[in-house]
């Protein structure tokens, strides 16, 4: 869980206290999604007996063939990876004053 921490050294005015927290809500609720297509992407996985990383590979190369499960469990794996990539490339950016 995000934690927003204010000590006498970093009072904040209302206004950046509301930007912040409504940064740490945006945060939150993405995580939130995240953890849900997660939640799918591994209920794929479970079924079929196989790593999304494994599936991938064989869906791009023509290999599982265009059943609607294994589009959807593609878009899932394309949608998980590219958050990934926003996560890594926005986590150097974040900063909190303590």
């Amino acid at each position: 869980m995000a934690k927003i921490v204010i000590t006498k050294d970093n009072l904040l005015t209302l206004a950046e206290f509301k930007a912040l927290l409504e940064q740490t809500t945006a945060r939150s609720l993405t995580l939130e999604d995240i953890l849900s297509l997660l939640r799918e992407i591994v209920a794929f996985e479970d079924k079929d007996n196989m790593g999304s990383d494994v599936f991938y590979a064989r869906f791009m190369r023509g290999e599982m063939g265009d059943d609607l499960p294994f589009i959807m469990w593609a878009g899932q794996y394309e949608s998980y990876l590219g958050a990934k990539q926003e996560i890594a490339t926005q986590l150097p950016k974040v900063t909190v004053a303590v």
